[in-house]
């Protein structure tokens, strides 16, 4: 763990509600027999590796792919399958996905060439009332987060109608290019539940996301977003596609330099996945990352969250889905629904299990985790993209059942072998 966690750490446990809800969990969890003191520090402690853990409000963030701390929504990502909850945890055995990102709409403002929801075959968008629907299943198997994602979701005007439903057993994020994101609609928006707001920004370089986006405005929109979703109140990420060539020490201070002075209070870096068009694209080398390139990102991430002040939180994907954290848990701890209500492992994996619409979630879900196995070491959206070229997206559950399994991890990730 970084030194500059030590004051907040500090803060942490000499602070009252976190103390209480640390027995809480503790409480929970002691009634398994593999269940010790030091699996609770080793639960933490692997939870906050290469994170720098934040105050927001009166709850921490360790990070922020899962629920904050003390919360009733933490509380559900520790129930299990069974009543051996840390056993479960250890794993992986769950009777619900940790997160689920539903996408409200495939319909956006911008035209990126990285956009997962480029070349699905589309369907009708769930209306508000199955929406509804979707997350009271999702809430009732115990999905302690829930992301809304497009397309662009703000293109709906039913957003608060719907983030309004989601009660505490759930933290709520929503992902947004920051186009219609206005102070009003950010108040809204925060009045209606919602917790975490992230705005698309990949670069300090105005001229390059306006490209990354094509639109000459997205800059600048993203930028008053940020600002919008401060002042409103909501805990506010900016979410950055790297590509390659601007994958540098240089690049990304500049990015993060301008994040925190906009109000960001933290940045989540993401790696170009092959999908969407990206699947069909030849990379020419200054696209996609090697083994290399994502240890690069890892020393630049360490690096800025070694600073006490200056920079926001630094997170990025490759790190919490590699083999020295939690691993690729697509299927597993994560899964994504589609405009239309297919139920996919990720939102980068167009590989369908079946329709919210049509079948038990619950059914859906087991024999998505069935077929996804453990979590893996790497990244399965870039694992299967070979497979995928040439084909009808998403696949059908037989063919996304059987291109799950072949691909089955044999080893945990060290987040759930240290609990082992």
């Amino acid at each position: 763990m970084f030194l500059s966690n030590l004051p907040v750490v500090l803060r942490m446990f000499t602070d009252p509600r976190h103390l209480r809800f640390t027995g809480e969990v503790i409480r929970r969890l002691k009634h398994d027999p593999s269940f010790s003191f030091a699996g609770y520090v080793r639960m933490f402690s692997g939870s906050a590796r290469g994170e720098r853990i934040v105050r927001f409000g009166n709850q921490y963030i360790i990070s922020s792919y899962v629920p904050p701390v003390p919360s009733r929504a933490f509380l559900t990502l520790l129930d299990g399958a069974s009543d051996k909850p840390f056993t479960d945890l250890a794993y992986v055995r769950r009777s619900a996905p940790l997160s689920t990102y539903l996408s409200m709409t495939d319909r956006c403002t911008y035209n990126c060439v990285h956009c997962s929801a480029k070349l699905r075959k589309k369907g009708p968008e769930l209306t508000t009332s199955q929406w509804i629907k979707v997350i009271a299943d999702l809430q009732d198997l115990g999905t302690s987060y829930i992301g809304f994602t497009g397309g662009e979701p703000l293109m709906r005007d039913d957003m608060e109608e719907i983030i309004s439903v989601v009660d505490d057993r759930s933290t709520t994020i929503l992902f947004t290019n920051g186009r219609r994101l206005s102070l009003k609609r950010a108040q809204s928006l925060k009045k209606s539940g919602l917790f975490a707001l992230s705005v698309s920004l990949d670069s300090a370089d105005a001229e390059a996301h306006n490209r990354m986006r094509n639109d000459p405005d997205a800059f600048s929109s993203a930028l008053a977003a940020i600002r919008s979703a401060r002042l409103a109140g909501l805990y506010t990420i900016v979410q950055a596609v790297v590509f390659r060539r601007e994958l540098s020490r240089e690049k990304l201070f500049s990015l993060f330099r301008l994040v925190k002075a906009h109000g960001a209070h933290e940045i989540r870096i993401h790696q170009p996945v092959p999908s969407g068009r990206l699947l069909f694209m030849k990379d020419r080398g200054d696209t996609f990352y090697s083994e290399d390139d994502r240890k690069r990102l890892f020393k630049i991430q360490f690096a800025a969250n070694r600073r006490l002040w200056g920079f926001p939180k630094v997170s990025s994907f490759p790190y919490t889905e590699g083999t020295d954290k939690f691993g690729c848990s697509a299927g597993l701890l994560h899964s994504y629904v589609t405009a239309s209500g297919e139920l996919c492992p990720c939102d980068f994996i167009p590989l369908s299990f079946g329709n919210v619409l049509k079948d038990n979630l619950k059914e859906l879900y087991d024999r998505m985790s069935r077929a996804a196995g453990i979590p893996k070491p790497s990244c399965l959206a870039i694992e299967i993209a070979p497979h995928l070229r040439g084909k009808k997206l998403p696949l059908s559950p037989q063919e996304s059942t059987g291109l799950c399994r072949s691909g089955q991890s044999r080893e945990y990730p060290r987040f759930f072998r240290d609990l082992q």
